[in-house]
Protein backbone atom coordinates (compact mmCIF):
# COMPACT_ATOMS: atom_id res chain seq x y z
CA UNK A 1 0.00 0.00 0.00
CA UNK A 2 3.17 2.75 0.61
CA UNK A 3 3.71 2.10 -3.19
CA UNK A 4 3.76 4.68 -5.17
CA UNK A 5 1.36 4.74 -8.44
CA UNK A 6 0.78 7.64 -10.83
CA UNK A 7 2.69 11.40 -10.40
CA UNK A 8 2.10 14.21 -12.38
CA UNK A 9 4.77 16.61 -13.89
CA UNK A 10 4.94 19.06 -16.46
CA UNK A 11 7.21 17.39 -18.96
CA UNK A 12 5.99 18.98 -23.05
CA UNK A 13 3.73 15.91 -24.55
CA UNK A 14 1.65 15.77 -27.68
CA UNK A 15 -1.10 12.68 -28.31
CA UNK A 16 1.12 9.69 -29.53
CA UNK A 17 3.65 9.72 -26.41
CA UNK A 18 1.97 7.23 -24.45
CA UNK A 19 4.30 4.45 -23.48
CA UNK A 20 7.16 6.84 -23.72
CA UNK A 21 9.88 6.53 -20.86
CA UNK A 22 10.38 9.61 -18.66
CA UNK A 23 13.57 10.08 -17.70
CA UNK A 24 15.01 12.52 -14.93
CA UNK A 25 17.88 14.64 -15.18
CA UNK A 26 20.26 11.74 -14.66
CA UNK A 27 19.02 9.97 -17.47
CA UNK A 28 17.03 7.28 -14.90
CA UNK A 29 13.68 6.11 -16.06
CA UNK A 30 11.51 7.04 -13.83
CA UNK A 31 8.49 7.05 -15.35
CA UNK A 32 6.36 5.62 -18.42
CA UNK A 33 3.82 8.23 -19.91
CA UNK A 34 0.32 7.34 -20.41
CA UNK A 35 -1.74 10.67 -20.27
CA UNK A 36 -2.13 13.89 -19.91
CA UNK A 37 -4.26 17.05 -18.77
CA UNK A 38 -7.11 18.36 -21.05
CA UNK A 39 -3.93 21.87 -21.43
CA UNK A 40 -1.45 18.61 -22.66
CA UNK A 41 -3.88 18.60 -26.24
CA UNK A 42 -2.26 21.56 -27.50
CA UNK A 43 0.66 20.79 -26.94
CA UNK A 44 1.46 20.59 -30.58
CA UNK A 45 1.38 24.06 -30.77
CA UNK A 46 2.59 25.47 -27.72
CA UNK A 47 3.19 24.74 -24.55
CA UNK A 48 1.87 26.64 -20.74
CA UNK A 49 4.64 25.67 -18.00
CA UNK A 50 1.48 26.74 -15.38
CA UNK A 51 -0.93 24.50 -16.76
CA UNK A 52 0.42 21.28 -18.82
CA UNK A 53 0.74 18.08 -16.87
CA UNK A 54 1.95 15.23 -17.91
CA UNK A 55 0.73 11.75 -15.93
CA UNK A 56 3.07 8.22 -15.61
CA UNK A 57 3.32 5.24 -13.92
CA UNK A 58 5.79 4.70 -11.20
CA UNK A 59 8.37 1.80 -12.44
CA UNK A 60 7.68 -0.09 -8.82
CA UNK A 61 4.26 0.17 -9.11
CA UNK A 62 4.62 -1.87 -12.96
CA UNK A 63 6.89 -4.48 -10.72
CA UNK A 64 4.40 -4.90 -8.33
CA UNK A 65 1.80 -5.52 -11.17
CA UNK A 66 3.97 -7.84 -13.04
CA UNK A 67 4.86 -9.87 -9.76
CA UNK A 68 1.71 -9.37 -7.94
CA UNK A 69 -1.46 -9.48 -10.14
CA UNK A 70 -0.07 -11.13 -13.23
CA UNK A 71 1.84 -13.70 -13.26
CA UNK A 72 4.84 -12.51 -14.70
CA UNK A 73 7.33 -12.08 -12.73
CA UNK A 74 10.35 -13.19 -14.62
CA UNK A 75 9.71 -10.33 -16.84
CA UNK A 76 9.92 -7.85 -14.32
CA UNK A 77 13.68 -9.48 -13.86
CA UNK A 78 14.43 -9.19 -17.60
CA UNK A 79 13.07 -6.00 -17.45
CA UNK A 80 15.57 -4.82 -14.23
CA UNK A 81 12.75 -2.99 -12.74
CA UNK A 82 14.11 -1.93 -9.37
CA UNK A 83 12.44 -3.22 -5.99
Amino acid sequence: MTTRVNFVSTNDIIGGNSGSPMINAAGEIVGLVFDGNIHSIAGSYWFDAGKNRTVAVHPAFMRIALEKVYPIGALAGELRIPK
